[in-house]
């Protein structure tokens, strides 16, 4: 996602109208708040915009402030780049690592820290499984590259049997554990499959407590190798809240 938004970004280049790149981090290794953000984009127009260049960009000023407000979530977010062009150019960029603060106008992208950071930010797999369901992403600066969700209806549930005896309830504890051990072997699967198409540094987890360690030992090597990080949840909730946990993970891992 990340690199065709920078191919496109190309096209751009030595372009007849001017372009506003405008790169805002926090310092700080927790995210900053919109007002911060805001405040650092201010005190970056002011040291490095003269005054024909504010009344130029007067627009794409107002509309990064819009953005800032209403729209910037904070949530595991340490960075964010805007290009912008009046009509002509539009593009945001959110990270989970802090790119210095920095306001360029040219006529072309500024986007050399963002290439910088491709090579010390590394891409993610984050893998996440229960008894019946998985969901696999990828995640590089910042961003969900690729996802796919699995759903194996299959997987039977414990039930109340009319015969409790230890045999038939072992039995079916049995039963319950094969169907399980085949769905997370046809998930470590897609795991490998989905890492050959997009090569990955490290490995998320997350699940119940009692299928995490599961999850782990059914990944093929070399997934089974870098799984650096793992987080309990449910798999029912938003894929975008899921996306923030990880990327909080991922922070702490880059920071190593």
């Amino acid at each position: 996602m990340v690199e065709k938004i920078l191919e496109k970004l190309t096209k751009f280049r030595n372009s007849q109208y001017p372009i506003l790149s405008v790169y805002l981090g926090a310092p700080q290794k927790k995210s900053a708040p919109s007002f911060m953000m805001t405040s650092i984009f201010h005190s970056q127009v002011h040291q490095y915009l003269g005054e024909q260049e504010k009344k130029t960009f007067e627009s794409d000023i107002k509309r990064i402030d819009e953005y800032l407000k209403n729209v910037y979530d904070s949530r595991a977010n340490r960075s964010i780049v805007f290009f912008s062009a009046g009509k002509n150019l539009w593009e945001v960029f959110e990270f989970e690592f802090c790119l210095p603060p920095l306001c360029v106008v040219s006529h072309s992208p500024y986007t050399k820290p963002i290439k910088d950071a491709q090579n010390d930010y590394r891409r993610y797999l984050v893998l996440l499984a229960d008894h019946k369901k998985a969901r696999l992403f990828n995640v590089h600066l910042g961003r969900i590259e690729e996802h796919v969700d699995i759903l194996n209806e299959d997987v039977p549930q414990r039930v109340k049997s009319g015969d409790d005896t230890w045999d038939q309830q072992n039995k079916i504890q049995r039963h319950i554990e094969d169907h399980l051990h085949r769905h997370l072997k046809l998930i470590s699967k897609k795991a490998d499959e989905f890492a050959k198409s997009y090569p990955v540094s490290f490995v998320i987890v997350g699940g119940h407590p009692e299928t995490i360690p599961k999850i782990k030992k059914h990944l093929k090597y070399p997934l089974n190798k870098i799984v650096l990080g793992q987080f309990v949840t449910e798999l029912n909730i938003p894929l975008n809240e899921v996306f923030l946990h990880s990327k909080k993970i991922a922070q702490r891992i880059n920071q190593k």
